[in-house]
């Protein structure tokens, strides 16, 4: 017995080393996961990139693909037309033509959110999307648990939709993950596939006719001006892409798809002439939207407007140097006062490389900005992607990009020119504090 003792003490002494290592292993592994930047060639779109037309079938495909797996969502689309492109400018402006277009909705309201709160606005959405339902109206909607808190303040919110006939799917970053429907039908993703990952993306689409998309959730600082951001109304035949978006990343969630799909790609009745390729960031290196605007920036000749709230990736930052350099004039805008001192102090520490290469950085007081616009000679591009390497690289985002002298003009009448002259210049960081903090922040954007 003796003996014995003491082999096991030496047993349990011997694994010690093997846990340490196990451990750091673990957490080595969780941190690549997390915070690993991850891309493959995604832009521009390939020869056999889904088209309007081939959307529905692309989505049919995936439907009929055993398994779900948010990644599926990881569609290259090709470019394709738009009838029209309206940028709208505040939520005192966006979400009454939002709740009126979901209020004319006859088939089919399908909503991807990051942040839906329970509060006025969300309780507005909520309240008219019963209605909808009540008239025989299909509502889907997929929600990110971080930026929704489905399982936590907006669960009643979340519990009563569902009651009354949506069929909700949840995106899942931190454990456990959960995949069917919300909130019954839920069941335990072993694969665990989601953590790790925001899904960031705001995406409305209407009777397979009208999308919606931009920087703002279904938020009441949205509403009443403390974030100040902008919702972009697209109708034509890129409106089938984007539903083919949402369908193929509800399916990812488990959500439940009919068996046809026709009713929910409809042909459009103006397809439009308006160039515009959409493209997003799903995460496993599948990065389109995020080289496209890397390539929109590279490709300026004269013009360049940037505004967009965390702005800390190193590549994005020497490429629009570059354009600057190269005789483009650009204009960056950014919130005098962010919501993320971090990544707004990691900013600051290249102001001067800015002001070096004549690049324009104009704060804006009073609000925090949260649009994501760039204007680049006659490119424009907006959706939800921040200049962060968690956007970038990391969560589910999504964008559209438009070749239109129009929507380039409109959009420097609707939100640059208002803003800039309501903006005061950008100074380098000045105090031994206010250097310390930018440039710590500088160091810290890979994980800003």
């Amino acid at each position: 017995m003796k003996r014995h003792s003491r082999a096991s003490g030496w047993q349990r002494k011997a694994r010690k080393p093997l846990m340490g290592v196990a451990t750091v292993a673990a957490l080595y592994g969780l941190h690549r996961r997390v915070f690993g930047i991850k891309q493959r060639p995604s832009w521009p779109p390939g020869a056999d990139a889904v088209t309007s037309e081939g959307a529905e079938a692309a989505t049919q495909k995936l439907a009929a693909r055993g398994g779900t797996r948010p990644h599926y969502a990881a569609l290259d689309f090709a470019w394709s037309t738009a009838a029209t492109i309206e940028p709208w400018v505040e939520g005192v402006n966006f979400f009454p033509r939002i709740f009126a277009d979901v209020e004319a909705a006859r088939s089919s309201v399908h909503i991807l959110m990051f942040g839906w709160k329970d509060g006025e606005m969300g309780g507005q959405v909520t309240s008219l999307l019963e209605r909808k339902l009540s008239e025989g109206v299909e509502v889907r909607v997929i929600v990110d648990a971080i930026g929704s808190r489905p399982y936590g303040a907006s669960r009643a919110m979340f519990t009563r939709l569902a009651a009354a006939g949506a069929q909700i799917v949840v995106n899942d970053m931190l454990p456990p993950d959960r995949d069917g429907l919300f909130p019954d039908e839920q069941r335990i993703d072993w694969r665990m596939d989601e953590i790790g990952r925001a899904d960031h993306r705001k995406l409305y689409v209407i009777d397979g006719a009208i999308t919606w998309t931009g920087g703002a959730g279904i938020e009441d600082h949205f509403q009443n001006g403390e974030f100040h951001d902008v919702m972009v109304r697209v109708t034509g035949n890129v409106v089938r892409q984007a539903q083919a978006a949402f369908l193929t990343s509800f399916r990812g969630h488990d959500g439940p798809l009919p068996a046809d799909l026709s009713g929910l790609f409809p042909e459009p009745a103006d397809a439009g002439s308006t160039p515009v390729a959409l493209a997003q960031v799903i995460p496993g290196g599948f990065v389109a939207a995020s080289q496209a605007i890397r390539h929109q920036i590279g490709e300026a000749h004269e013009r360049l407007d940037v505004m967009n709230p965390y702005f800390t990736d190193p590549d994005t930052i020497e490429l629009i140097l570059a354009a600057a350099r190269r005789g483009v004039k650009v204009r960056v805008v950014v919130s005098e006062k962010s919501n993320n001192s971090q990544a707004s102090a990691a900013l600051k520490h290249r102001y001067a490389d800015f002001v070096a290469a004549g690049v324009e950085v104009w704060e804006l007081p009073n609000t925090v900005v949260h649009a994501k616009v760039v204007v680049a000679d006659d490119v424009a591009s907006f959706g939800t992607v921040n200049l962060d390497a968690w956007a970038l690289y990391r969560n589910s985002e999504i964008m559209m990009m438009a070749r239109s002298a129009e929507l380039a003009a409109l959009l420097v009448e609707r939100l640059f020119e208002p803003d800039i002259t309501a903006s005061k210049r950008g100074e380098v960081p000045a105090g031994t504090r206010a250097r310390l903090a930018s440039w710590l922040g500088n160091k810290l954007a890979f994980y800003l």
